[in-house]
């Protein structure tokens, strides 16, 4: 695709300002006022031919498009998860969230978000969990208290998910697939996500900007599990550090679904699943360090690990599930 191609569905423009036309365009698509046939050529377009600088113009723009989220919580962590299921993910940073939720100065509070989409997505696992609410207000006050929580994309920023249907019908990683997990509800300066090691410089470009400290695992299908071999780069202040963190591979049976997820971390939380504990402690060491709380892995895995041996998960889990179910049952009575 070329300049022709981009001339032909959106009028003249300068090369040079093609991050000012992208901005504009952007503006227009979550804002309705192009078709659907020039929607989909300039996400096709962008996913041939974006780069960090203008696909970091499009993370602008959904933060601007952000709506009703009144909490501002920069000493946060935001989990960059696909929002689109990855069903060869276990999902340990969701577990590991919940261990590390009880730490005593609250260094770890986690910040998740997604939507429901046709096919499975991530948010699907929260709401198997029974840890999904039905208002901002209400995950804010979840994140606040408990330390962890989920933010519903279609509540807070729903002009994106207005596009839902059209880029289910493309089926590419388009634009907002690279730029979707970085939309930072309530300002997180702590971000991990995953991504192919021919992307790390692009992802670093793309975010050392936009928060403090910054974390990304390659070697694990582009989320930011660690299950087996994996590199962890993490981005601070300048300086780029990479750690090599080698564990044997996760074996799974089959393909998970949201329930198998569920159930999964369910079992690991309740301390049925002894062979997989340690892969919860080492993600949990991954968080960590990314929030810069500890400097090395093999002292988040100690703090991690002693963390989960003092208290009952299972009762912790049901905890925040009788919390949610509180907020929602106060919301349906208020109508």
């Amino acid at each position: 695709m070329n300049g022709r191609f981009f001339r032909t569905f959106f009028g003249s423009y300068k090369e040079e300002s093609l991050t000012g036309s992208t901005k504009d365009i952007l503006h227009k698509i979550l804002e309705g006022k192009l078709s659907d046939v020039k929607t989909a050529s300039f996400l096709v377009f962008l996913k041939y031919n974006g780069s960090p600088y203008i696909f970091g113009k499009a993370v602008d723009v959904l933060r601007e498009k952000i709506e009703k989220i009144d909490l501002f919580l920069p000493d946060s962590i935001e989990i960059g998860y696909p929002y689109k299921l990855k069903k060869n993910s276990p999902y340990f940073l969701i577990p590991a969230s919940v261990v590390l939720s009880l730490l005593p100065k609250s260094e770890i509070k986690a910040v998740f978000h997604g939507d429901n989409l046709g096919k499975g997505s991530t948010k699907d696992i929260f709401d198997h969990l029974g840890i999904t609410v039905l208002t901002n207000e209400d995950s804010e006050s979840m994140l606040k208290n408990l330390n962890i929580g989920f933010f519903n994309r279609s509540l807070f920023l729903p002009s994106l998910s207005d596009l839902n249907g059209l880029r289910e019908e493309l089926n590419i990683d388009d634009l907002f697939n690279y730029t979707e997990k970085f939309v930072n509800p309530v300002g997180s300066m702590y971000h991990i996500t995953g991504a192919k090691e021919s992307e790390i410089d692009f992802y670093i470009d793309l975010l050392k900007e936009r928060y403090r400290r910054f974390g990304v695992v390659t070697g694990v299908d582009g989320y930011p599990d660690i299950t087996g071999r994996s590199k962890l780069y993490i981005y601070s202040d300048g300086k780029l550090e990479r750690y090599d963190l080698d564990i044997d591979n996760f074996e799974l049976k089959g393909r998970f679904s949201p329930r198998d997820h569920s159930e999964f971390i369910t079992e690991l939380l309740s301390k049925r699943l002894k062979d997989y504990e340690r892969y919860l402690f080492i993600n949990g060491a991954v968080l960590l360090l990314v929030r810069g709380t500890v400097r090395s892995i093999e002292e988040g895995y100690k703090i991690t690990e002693d963390l989960f041996h003092r208290y009952d998960y299972s009762q912790i889990l049901r905890n925040i599930q009788r919390y949610s179910d509180y907020l929602n049952y106060k919301n349906i009575y208020e109508l």
